[in-house]
């Protein structure tokens, strides 16, 4: 009986997908009429194990039915809130993908990125900009795809704990921790308003108290970063929670269309689609079996007379081919040049935030071709020279101007350098 592709029209699954460190995990939901159940594994090491150790150790469980949707990790994400002045948001996606970098410090050709609306009325929409380095993500969809695990849909962790809230009011407040910093997601009346990632616990605290919830969801973090005075319920979710959020998206409408690869629309149920094809199958030959060797002859017909004004006309095409192939060569050698000598600005910033002390206060940075220059105050001015200079980034570092002390007995420092390629 389980052969029959349409005996099981009213069973239907779905996969979820959530990366956790190097660790895969897998959830599986399964619905029968309206009854739910699910099942969920974690793949040890799955980021850094060899591809035949994955197939082994997925050997147990290949048979996966379903939609496959993955989720990633908060901190991969580059999100960006814009206010948009119109309300067509298919426009809006498609002048994105020549203009993205206008918005966040990569190019249409560096990310996958998709939007999602916050707000829309007849005159303005807040939208909400999400994009993951293609580089990132390849990483996981080619492991994925040789366990044969294609996800036909990507988001990123605060959309899919959307279906976990379900008709909850009120703001809620979603926080996860990983190794380096804090993601922290803001939701009202079941709808994602703000997503950051924060750095330390006191800054995740001050967050909190500036828009007080009416509960927190807790992953890897004690709910004790507030003080007993707030007396904001909350809860602690297990690591498994977010692939479950995920699974929800395959067998349920949700408001939310985010998807990160071009791929991600909805598949439908398999033994629909074949019942459907079935009965349509039936009706044609029913009705149409005396035309369709017609239709079929008129269009081989058809075909012949198209090839032979296509062949007449290759030897034209060819040369005109080979003239726009070598303008093309050309035009992408210049790119290629250009594109070697430039230095992404955020690289530089990154660079400056991660070796600068906690001491060091910076006002200004100003980035010139392949220079850059820095303007603050420090305890000690003179100790971040060195500092910079031990940066493989940096070279040539030196004071733009004389130190001087603020009132407070800090020194205000101008300093400039070269950033190495």
């Amino acid at each position: 009986m389980k052969k029959i592709p349409f005996i099981n029209i009213f069973s239907q699954s779905a996969i979820g997908l959530s990366v956790c460190g190097n660790d895969l995990i897998v959830t599986t939901i399964y619905k029968k009429l309206v009854k739910y159940s699910h099942e969920t594994f974690k793949v040890k090491d799955f980021m850094v194990k060899d591809i035949q150790q994955l197939k082994h150790a997925l050997l147990q469980r290949k048979n996966f039915m379903g939609e496959i949707i993955l989720s990633l990790p908060r901190e991969l994400a580059i999100i960006r809130e814009i206010d948009y002045p119109h309300a067509n948001l298919k426009e809006l996606r498609e002048a994105l993908t020549y203009q993205l970098d206008s918005f966040i410090p990569f190019s249409n050709e560096d990310v996958y990125f998709d939007i999602h609306s916050l707000s829309q009325n007849r005159h303005d929409t807040k939208i909400l900009i999400v994009a993951v380095k293609k580089i990132e993500l390849d990483n996981i969809l080619s492991r994925l795809q040789a366990v044969e695990m294609t996800p036909s849909r990507v988001i990123i962790s605060p959309f899919a704990f959307l279906p976990i809230l379900g008709e909850r009011k009120g703001t809620i407040v979603y926080v996860s921790k990983n190794a380096k910093n804090y993601s922290y997601n803001l939701f009202k009346n079941n709808n994602l308003v703000l997503s950051s990632i924060i750095k330390t616990e006191i800054e995740l605290a001050s967050q909190v108290k500036a828009n007080l919830p009416d509960e927190i969801l807790l992953t890897n973090v004690s709910d004790g970063f507030l003080s007993d005075e707030y007396n904001i319920p909350s809860q602690i979710l297990d690591e498994y929670t977010e692939s479950y959020g995920a699974a929800l998206y395959g067998l349920s409408d949700y408001p939310c269309n985010l998807s990160l690869v071009s791929s991600a629309r909805k598949r439908l149920n398999s033994q629909t689609v074949f019942m459907c094809f079935l009965i349509g199958f039936l009706i044609g030959f029913a009705f149409l079996i005396p035309y369709m060797q017609k239709i079929n002859n008129l269009a081989i017909l058809k075909t012949v007379n198209a090839q032979m004004k296509s062949i007449k006309k290759d030897v034209s095409v060819v040369e005109k081919l080979q003239e726009r192939i070598a303008i093309l060569e050309k035009a992408v050698n210049k790119v290629n040049e250009i594109k070697g000598n430039y230095i992404p600005r955020i690289d530089v910033i990154l660079e400056l935030a991660k070796i600068l002390p906690n001491d060091a206060w910076v006002k200004a940075i100003t980035i010139v071709d392949n220079s850059f220059e820095v303007e603050g105050d420090a305890v000690s001015s003179t100790n971040l020279i060195p500092i910079l200079e031990n940066s493989s980034l940096f070279s040539g570092v030196g004071l733009a101007s004389p130190v001087t002390k603020t009132q407070s007995g800090r020194e205000k420092f101008r300093i400039k350098g070269n950033i190495e390629k």
